[in-house]
């Protein structure tokens, strides 16, 4: 196979192929690298190429795996990491000027955890400074760029991982999700991604960006793809004090199940901003497709929705501030502007309000817990709007011009505030732009598998809506 076809196949077809002996580990890690040496300068989805440290893995991998050793599906696969999770020996800059010559020691947990399971870490995708802008335009280490149109963002935080895996960089990559980071960039970039429950996946060696809203998940290009990754993440870290105690069970189990008799709803009360209409058409072409598959589909009102993100706001900015605040005082100058601003803004939330907000998601989880008990998901549209130009940052919605940066939170936010497990997967590309679209499918804690069910079913429902790759 050539380098290209190699770096077109998903998690999951590497897997066989490098199980069957078709391909070696060896080979797929060079081909994916020499496709990032070329490509990244364009798209500067990595910020460190770790080709030392990768061509080591493989090898390993490839010594494994001739000797009968074979560790599982990831074995051998390219896997890129956002830059503000460790990496032993391999420069972790957060994003930021102040870590930017900084080399950790170890890895963080979910680091580890991909390499028991013989993945190989090819690199550090580039993120937003501190994973806290949501366009990756990045001050220090420049901006991201959007495979499907260079001159546009990625989304972010975790733009880098989602362009890595949409330009076939990497076929699958780790980024984080504090208000979406994991989610807009899927959305944007036509990709996968996952937001898990809360504590599912350890936060052991993460920046923290605002700790009880935080998590690490995965992006792919494919729902199954994304299920072995996350296979492998997934479980209970006694050594992080926010790792959830839950059972793990097989993720891919039910992904051919189909979704005959499955229950959703979708709630306009919980939609707490403008939708651009291409997006929503395709949002109302993918309820099609699944009520075809034999789901039913309620609309569901949401008396509690308006005191969602007024409270997750209050939460992402005190604890944003604990983290940054000492800091910023003294070296304002080494954050880039938004940040600066950000910081600032984050300064005048009240101890009180902080303590109202927490206090008050009890009962809202609570809330919405009872809300979607009769129903297996809830589904929306995945991003308000299509990617916005790099240089400006200004969105159309509707024909109004937002500002990109912070809009998608409006939809994927809750999320974070309950702490509920949110899958992105793509539905096409609006007609004048060929730019992604994306529908995100939200489950109750604990079930990611029904959200892989649901989200490979609308995948093999709906084929040609994933024909194009982006041409680079």
């Amino acid at each position: 196979m050539s380098a290209t076809e190699i770096c077109d196949l998903t998690i999951d077809d590497l897997s066989r192929k490098i199980a069957a002996g078709e391909l070696s580990p060896v080979e797929v890690t060079d081909a994916h690298l020499s496709r990032i040496d070329a490509l990244n300068p364009a798209v500067n989805a990595f910020t460190t190429i770790a080709h030392e440290r990768a061509r080591a893995e493989a090898m390993t991998a490839e010594e494994e795996i001739t000797a009968g050793r074979l560790r599982g599906p990831l074995h051998g696969v390219p896997v890129g990491v956002k830059d503000i999770i460790d990496t032993a020996g391999v420069r972790t800059t957060q994003g930021s000027s102040f870590y930017r010559d900084n080399v950790p020691a170890q890895d963080a947990e979910c680091v580890r955890r991909l390499r028991d399971a013989g993945a190989v870490m090819i690199g550090k995708c580039n993120t937003a400074e501190f994973a806290a802008e949501s366009a990756t335009k990045n001050p220090h280490h420049g901006a991201c760029r959007n495979p499907w149109d260079l001159t546009r963002v990625p989304a972010g935080s975790s733009g880098g991982s989602g362009a890595a895996v949409a330009a076939r960089m990497a076929p699958g990559a780790l980024g984080t999700d504090t208000g979406g980071s994991v989610r807009g960039p899927a959305a944007i970039c036509g990709v996968v991604g996952l937001k898990p429950t809360y504590g599912r996946i350890s936060l052991r060696g993460v920046y923290p960006n605002a700790t009880s809203l935080d998590h690490v998940g995965p992006l792919t290009r494919t729902v199954r793809d994304c299920a072995l990754l996350f296979q492998a993440l997934a479980g209970y870290d006694p050594d992080d004090p926010f790792s959830a105690d839950i059972e793990t069970p097989d993720f891919s189990a039910d992904l051919e199940k189909g979704i005959q008799g499955m229950r959703f709803m979708i709630s306009s009360d919980l939609i707490d901003v403008e939708i651009d209409a291409p997006i929503l058409e395709a949002f109302e072409a993918a309820l099609e497709a699944l009520r075809g598959l034999g789901a039913e589909i309620e609309e569901v009102p949401c008396s509690f929705a308006g005191e969602i993100n007024p409270h997750r706001r209050a939460i992402a900015d005190a604890e944003f501030y604990r983290v940054h605040g000492e800091r910023y005082h003294k070296e304002p100058e080494g954050y880039g502007i938004r940040l600066q601003q950000r910081i600032a803004n984050a300064e005048k939330t009240t101890l009180a309000t902080y303590i109202d907000a927490i206090n008050r998601r009890k009962a809202l989880t609570r809330m919405m817990l009872d809300l979607m008990a009769p129903y297996d998901a809830m589904l929306s549209p995945g991003y308000p709007c299509l990617a916005a130009p790099v240089e400006t940052t200004t969105a159309l919605v509707n024909g109004k011009e937002m500002d990109f940066i912070g809009l998608g939170r409006n939809l994927t936010g809750v999320q974070n505030f309950w702490g509920f497990p949110g899958l992105m997967v793509p539905t096409g590309f609006d007609s004048v732009h060929g730019l992604p679209m994306a529908m995100q499918i939200t489950t109750r804690p604990g079930d990611e598998a029904s959200g892989f069910r649901v989200g490979h079913a609308y995948e093999e429902a709906t084929p040609g809506l994933r024909e194009r790759k982006p041409e680079l």
